[in-house]
C-alpha cells in the first residue's frame, strides 16, 4: 500500500475516533417497562387520534379538538431515553381553544389544557414500585408565560381531587400553598421546575434550561408510600437528587404529560380567572415511560 494511502486511512481513522468521542454514550432502559409512551419513528401526528397512540386518544384536551391539531413532531435530536431506538420527540401545544369540558361537567374556563394520559387509572403502574420517566425541552418560539402557574407532568388520583405528585413551573398560585400550612410555594422563582408532593410541599427544584434536554424520573413506592426524584441534563446519566420522601401514594390514578396553564386573578382556579388572548405555547417531551423498580432497578 502506498504511503499516501496509509496517510489517508490514518486521517480517516483519526476523524472517526474524534467524532465518536464527541457523541454521548447512550444507555438503554435497564428495567422492565410497565407502560411505554415513547413515540416510534414511523408515527405521524394522525397516530395520536387513534388507538395506535400510546396515549388515550380522547382525553384530556380542548372540546372539539383532535390530538393531530395539538401535537407537533419537531425535527430535533431525540432525548436520552429515545435513543438508540430513534423514537421521536413530541410537542404538546395549547391555544385559546384549549378548554376542557369533562363528561357531564362544566367547561374548565380557568385552564388552558392539553394533557396526554398514560394508563387507565387502575393499571399496573399503580402498584408495587414504579419509576415514571420523562424529558423536556423548550420551544423558544412557543415559550410558556411564566407569570402563570403550569403543571407539565403529574399523577392525578382517581378521584381527581389531588395529585400524588406534580411537576410545575411559573408563579405558583396562593391556592397551592401546602395543606398543612407549611411555607407557601408562591415565593419561589417562576423560572424553576418544582416537584410537589400530595400536600403541595415542594420536594425539589431546578432551573429551566432553555437550550438543552432535561431528564426527570420519580420512583413511586406504593408499598412504603415514598417518592424519590432523579435528574440529569442532556445525555448524562440520571442521579438521585432526593432520598425517598414520605408521601401518600394511595388512590390510583393516571400519569399525564403536557400543559395545564392555570389562570391568574382567580378564586376557583378551574372555572374563573384571567387568561390572555392569542395564546400559542408548547412544551417538547421525550423519553416518556413507566418502569418496574420493584427489584431496586432504575434506568439511569
Amino acid at each position: 500500500m502506498a504511503s499516501s494511502q496509509i496517510a489517508y486511512l490514518a486521517l480517516i481513522w483519526a476523524f472517526v475516533v474524534h467524532t465518536a468521542a464527541l457523541l454521548p454514550s447512550y444507555i438503554a432502559t435497564a428495567c422492565p417497562i410497565t407502560i411505554d409512551g415513547r413515540i416510534p419513528s414511523n408515527a405521524t401526528i394522525q397516530t395520536f387520534d387513534t388507538t395506535a397512540s400510546p396515549f388515550n386518544p380522547t382525553y384530556t384536551k380542548g372540546q372539539n379538538l383532535t390530538w393531530s391539531q395539538i401535537i407537533k413532531l419537531p425535527a430535533i435530536r431525540p432525548s436520552k431515553f429515545d435513543l438508540p431506538v430513534h423514537a421521536k420527540a413530541l410537542e404538546v401545544t395549547i391555544n385559546d381553544s384549549s378548554i376542557f369540558v369533562p363528561g357531564g361537567g362544566s367547561p374548565q374556563l380557568g385552564f388552558r389544557r392539553a394533557g396526554l394520559l398514560l394508563g387507565n387509572g387502575s393499571d399496573a403502574s399503580n402498584v408495587g414500585v414504579k419509576t415514571f420517566h420523562w424529558s423536556v425541552k423548550q420551544d423558544l418560539d412557543a415559550k410558556m408565560n411564566l407569570t402563570h402557574e403550569y403543571m407539565n407532568a403529574w399523577h392525578e388520583a382517581d378521584d381527581y381531587a389531588s395529585n400524588q405528585f406534580s411537576f410545575n413551573t411559573g408563579v405558583m398560585l396562593e391556592q397551592d400553598k401546602p395543606a398543612d400550612g407549611n411555607v407557601s410555594t408562591t415565593g419561589l422563582d417562576r423560572r424553576l421546575w418544582k416537584f410537589l408532593d400530595r400536600e403541595n410541599d415542594v420536594l425539589w427544584t431546578t432551573g429551566i434550561e432553555w437550550d438543552e434536554w432535561q431528564n426527570f424520573a420519580v420512583t413511586v413506592d406504593y408499598e412504603n408510600n415514598t417518592l424519590q426524584i432523579y435528574y440529569s441534563e442532556g445525555y448524562d446519566a440520571l442521579e438521585a437528587v432526593t432520598s425517598p420522601i414520605s408521601n401518600d401514594n394511595s388512590g390510583g390514578g393516571q400519569f399525564q404529560i403536557g400543559m395545564l396553564k392555570k389562570p391568574t386573578e382567580t378564586v376557583s382556579v378551574v372555572y374563573d380567572g384571567y387568561q390572555e388572548q392569542g395564546i400559542y405555547e408548547g412544551q417538547i417531551y421525550g423519553g416518556i415511560f413507566i418502569e418496574d423498580s420493584s427489584s431496586g432497578c432504575t434506568s439511569t
